[in-house]
């Protein structure tokens, strides 16, 4: 997810030695203004407890915790669905680079035309065979008589 990528950066702004210069004050401004109000609340708090906000997630293990997340969750990430949280510290989750799937790209289907159409003989009829009048039987007591 983009948002998570800037928070991964602004991160890395913050929290790395070139936060003093000009361009990444300017840099970590307008990520701040660019990501929205409830994203950046639980990011800085979490970084008001010491810990890192983001953490990658490298073969399906969250580095800031080093728990591995259940599997709903990994597939979700790589689906890129949501913002993705680790369930067990709480850190916004970002797939490492070399886990991001490469996207899929289909060979071009070439457009056939349709078929020509067949024509189509009517279908025939069933015969119904005629049914034959059923002679009631005798009974057994009147056969014997003759």
């Amino acid at each position: 997810m983009k948002v998570i990528q800037r928070l991964y950066e602004l991160q890395e702004l913050e929290l790395g030695g070139a936060k003093d210069s000009p361009e990444a004050k300017l840099r970590i401004e307008s990520i701040r203004k660019e990501t929205p109000e409830p994203i950046m609340g639980h990011y800085d708090r979490l970084l008001a407890r010491g810990k890192r906000a983001v953490a990658m997630v490298r073969h399906g293990v969250c580095t800031g915790c080093r728990i591995k997340l259940p599997s709903g969750s990994y597939a979700a990430l790589i689906r890129d669905d949501d913002i993705s949280m680790c369930e067990n510290c709480g850190r916004y989750l970002l797939l490492s680079p070399e886990e991001q799937p490469e996207p899929i790209q289909l060979p071009a289907q070439q457009v056939q035309p349709p078929p020509p159409p067949v024509e189509q003989k009517p279908k025939p009829t069933r015969r119904t065979a005629k049914r034959k009048k059923q002679v009631p039987k005798e009974p057994a007591s009147v056969r014997s008589e003759s």
